[in-house]
């Protein structure tokens, strides 16, 4: 059984999808992990998605305050909650924009992979603070529905959310023309490894672009709710209750909307095989190529959400070209499968 790695410039290194051919050298800088040699024009688009989650991460922590105020005078824990949802969208659009500036980080030797990871422990960090307040909210509202609450100030809880809902608006208008935009996909192969850098990183961009309209709109929804329950306090003062019973279901919502986010931080942590990519599929699309005979050491991870790798060793026939098989490999991972960084081992 023979490995083989190739060579160039008395410098050996492995295959991999990010590694140029006419660029395979080591020393300066892991190899093939550093997305930061990219365009003006890629920088310049790194740049204003940043803008516009600055501005929506400003907005909301400004409301934020405007909604514990609003909510400790009209003594509505529907409010605060609503408050504790908002600092979740904080959270996730920090975790965005950190994602977004840290994309411009170049690995090194110590930190070989980058610091892609980061974005994954400041989310696992922003789900604990908001079970925190959700725990807390979801309690005090057992205590009122207990012991009674005093009187709720209906037509302040109408305004505050009603406030809320035109910030949320705001948000989605800033947002959304980006959202909308960029979705545009080509099937044709490019062999400029710099190019296919720059449509992933704008893949990234659209992803957290997107993630965050997501959140305002279920912002929006939350604030909806909140002035019906306003609305009616306002008109018959005593259903109190009903910001109670907002507080309970909202809380419930808030914590419902992290499960999926906890989820995939737990299994980036794991090192799972991600869920967007079907591990017995990629070996038997490795293994129709015809001068493949086996593959094993199968391992497929992600480093951070959407940035997938891919290491394993593949058996070719004696006298196929190891090169031209790597190329094909490669090919058809990175086309069908869109996994970003691939290292493979070839055996004979």
């Amino acid at each position: 059984m023979e490995g083989h790695i190739h060579e160039h410039d008395d410098h050996m290194v492995e295959i991999g999808q990010e590694v140029s051919s006419s660029l395979k050298t080591c020393g300066e800088s892991p190899c093939g992990f550093s997305d930061t040699k990219t365009s003006s024009l890629e920088a310049q688009e790194r740049v204003t998605s940043m803008r516009k989650l600055l501005i929506a991460l400003l907005l909301c922590a400004i409301f934020i305050v405007v909604e514990v105020v609003g909510g400790i005078k009209a003594n509505s824990l529907a409010i605060l909650t609503d408050a504790a949802h908002l600092l979740s969208d904080v959270a996730a659009f920090a975790i965005s924009l950190f994602s977004l500036w840290a994309s411009g980080w170049e690995a090194n030797p110590r930190q070989s992979y980058g610091f892609f990871r980061i974005e994954i422990l400041g989310a696992l960090v922003s789900i604990q603070m908001i079970w925190l307040l959700a725990g807390i909210l979801v309690y005090e509202a057992i205590v009122r529905l207990h012991n009674g609450s005093g009187q709720v100030e209906g037509s302040l809880m109408f305004l505050v959310s009603a406030l809320g809902l035109l910030v949320n608006i705001t948000m989605a208008i800033l947002l959304g023309h980006s959202h909308s935009h960029g979705h545009g996909t080509n099937n044709h192969h490019h062999h400029d490894d710099e190019s296919e850098v720059l449509i992933e990183q704008k893949k990234q961009r659209n992803v957290n672009i997107q993630g965050a309209y997501l959140h305002v709109l279920g912002d929006s929804i939350q604030s909806v709710g909140v002035m019906i329950g306003g609305a009616i306090i306002w008109y018959k003062p005593e259903w109190k209750i009903i910001d109670l019973i907002c507080t309970l279901v909202f809380s419930v919502i808030v914590l419902g909307t992290t499960i999926g986010m906890l989820r995939n931080i737990l299994e980036v942590l794991m090192e799972s095989t991600p869920r967007e990519i079907n591990a017995a599929m990629v070996e038997k699309g490795v293994c129709e190529i015809e001068e493949v005979v086996a593959v094993h050491e199968l391992h497929i991870w992600a480093i951070t959400l959407a940035k997938f790798l891919l290491a394993c060793h593949v058996k070719i026939t004696p006298e196929a070209d190891a090169d031209m098989v790597l190329d094909k490999i490669i090919d058809y991972i990175k086309r069908e499968h869109n996994i970003s960084h691939v290292t493979i081992q070839i055996e004979r």
